[in-house]
């Protein structure tokens, strides 16, 4: 049976019903072709027009063709025309906007707000979109894990870092790799009972892409954890766990990123704890004892 783009999409999304009109959109906007992003662009600019269009009404107000409209769609994970446009008036009645634009004329405490309102406004559709029952699935892959490997360059190599932190504090074996020749190493030594976790906000850092892609190829369960669910390092991990930031004029895009990244790292780690909590009460117990050991010793005879 051949694969549809809602079956593709439900790899990322999983069972997500929250998952609006606006966020399916988002995340596959980079990977649509020219016609399909004049399509999305006025849908995102009339949005509070689209309950009442028919599908022709659409197509001519775009300037495309109905079979556009159609395949448009489909490609963003909805049987058709009809459940798209039954999902886009549920959304218009109960999502709620906190994002602005920044503008050259704020003051200083309205660009303030804004960067606020930007970083509550990803974590509310980073919540909406996120597949929980693939989010499950990682937490299991990663609690059976021999060990787990964590890749990305950049800003997103801080998160890795974070991500290793995390999981090295309930005993899991867990290595952050940020240096293209050493995730290649890395990689290249994985096996089947391994995980290997690919952070990129826009999923083309073609080494992340190339080092999941040799993870996969060498067994290991992969992971992507990105922005778009079309790019290309989605599409060669075993699954994704999506963000959802909003592209602004100012690029913050980044800095919030790594909010919505490390708050589903934060997710993985609460879950293992839950799986595993007499275990990993344990492991926290024997760390803060031997870490209250080492600050004695830092501080000597005459310290605090």
């Amino acid at each position: 049976m051949p694969i549809t783009s809602k079956d593709k999409l439900s790899k990322h999304l999983g069972k997500s019903p929250s998952a609006t009109c606006t966020l399916r959109i988002r995340s596959h906007y980079n990977a649509l072709r020219p016609i399909q992003k004049r399509l999305a662009d006025y849908i995102n600019a009339n949005r509070e027009a689209l309950p009442v269009l028919d599908l022709k009404q659409l197509a001519r107000g775009a300037r495309v063709s109905s079979a556009t409209v159609t395949r448009f769609c489909r490609t963003i994970g909805f049987a058709g025309f009809h459940e798209f446009k039954i999902a886009a008036a549920q959304e218009l009645a109960s999502v709620p906007l906190v994002f602005e634009d920044f503008d050259p004329d704020d003051n200083d405490e309205s660009r303030i707000s804004k960067v606020f309102a930007a970083y509550i406004q990803s974590l509310i559709d980073t919540r909406a979109i996120v597949s929980i029952s693939n989010l499950m699935e990682v937490a299991d892959r990663i609690n059976r894990a021999r060990q787990v490997s964590v890749f990305g360059i950049g800003s997103s190599g801080l998160i890795a870092a974070a991500a290793s932190h995390r999981f090295a504090l309930l005993g899991v074996p867990c290595q952050a790799h940020t240096d293209p020749y050493e995730q290649v190493i890395a990689a290249s030594l994985l096996t089947g009972d391994d995980v290997a976790i690919g952070i990129s906000h826009s999923g083309t850092s073609r080494i992340t892409v190339d080092t999941i892609r040799l993870a996969r190829k060498r067994g290991a369960f992969t992971v992507a954890i990105t922005n778009h669910a079309n790019s290309p390092l989605a599409r060669v991990a075993s699954l994704s766990l999506l963000t959802s930031l909003r592209e602004q004029k100012v690029h913050v895009a980044t800095l919030t990123s790594r909010v919505a990244q490390l708050t589903l790292i934060d997710c993985l780690y609460i879950t293992l704890v839950a799986r595993n909590e007499k275990k990993f009460t344990t492991v926290v117990e024997l760390i803060e004892r031997e870490l209250r050991e080492k600050l004695r010793e830092f501080a000597g005879p005459g310290g605090a």
